[in-house]
């Protein structure tokens, strides 16, 4: 378990916190944003064929919520979602299979998206307008915005992402998302590589590919400071 702030991220490990994730999944992507269909959820869960082979990921707020939520789907014989949904290429050597794994589902609650301009995952107000959000290019950026230090919700679940990862052997991580998040990402040193062309499934969505020990580097050289809350903040 990771804590930043008064969110706690952990491995959604139990039936309970899995069924939190799936409901948490059907506000969003089902009642909120309309990408999938009511008929093909009944209950009130959104899963797919994935979801055996995947480990998913909790963050909790101080009422003991699910507010966020994003899983890693393993290799199986499915093969990976991203595959299905457009060509992809690959950077460096390929390693097993059992090394890769997708992240897929990423989803925060509305709640915690109440600020103007949020959209799906609530990044758009850390990003600037060139970057696909809503702050200036240049100037002051205005008051209601000024109190934001960084989109803790995405960045603490990657951060539980990573510790699993680590923990698995897992080295290579596919990721297919809208630009937005991919920005959002780069800003705080945590860099993706184009691996194919972008494809529109629920908006433009471009398939991209993260090497964990690149990303390491990368962190250690150009962001010390949150490298090192990373490894303090261990399971």
């Amino acid at each position: 378990m990771i804590q930043m702030d008064k969110f706690r991220f952990l491995v959604a490990d139990t039936d309970e916190l899995k069924k939190a994730t799936f409901r948490l999944r059907y506000d969003v992507y089902v009642d909120e944003f309309g990408f999938e269909k009511p008929e093909d959820h009944p209950g009130g869960y959104e899963t797919d064929e994935y979801e055996h082979c995947s480990i998913h990921f909790a963050a909790i707020d101080e009422h003991d919520e699910v507010i966020g939520t994003v899983r890693l789907v393993r290799h199986s014989e499915k093969g990976f979602p991203i595959e299905h949904a457009t060509k992809v290429g690959f950077i460096g050597p390929k390693p097993p299979p059992e090394r890769i794994a997708e992240i897929s589902r990423l989803a925060v609650s509305r709640n915690y998206r109440r600020r103007k301009g949020d959209g799906l995952l609530g990044v758009e107000s850390y990003l600037t307008q060139s970057e696909g959000g809503i702050l200036p290019d240049e100037g002051p950026v205005p008051d209601e915005y000024r109190s934001r230090k960084n989109p803790i919700i995405v960045l603490g679940l990657y951060q539980i992402m990573y510790h699993e990862s680590k923990r698995r052997g897992i080295t290579h991580w596919y990721m297919i998302t809208e630009d937005k998040l991919f920005n959002t990402l780069k800003k705080y040193d945590i860099l993706f590589e184009k691996i194919g062309d972008p494809v529109e499934y629920h908006g433009h969505r471009t398939p991209y590919l993260g090497i964990l020990s690149k990303i390491e580097d990368h962190l250690i050289r150009n962001h010390p400071d949150f490298m090192r809350v990373i490894h303090s903040h261990g399971p």
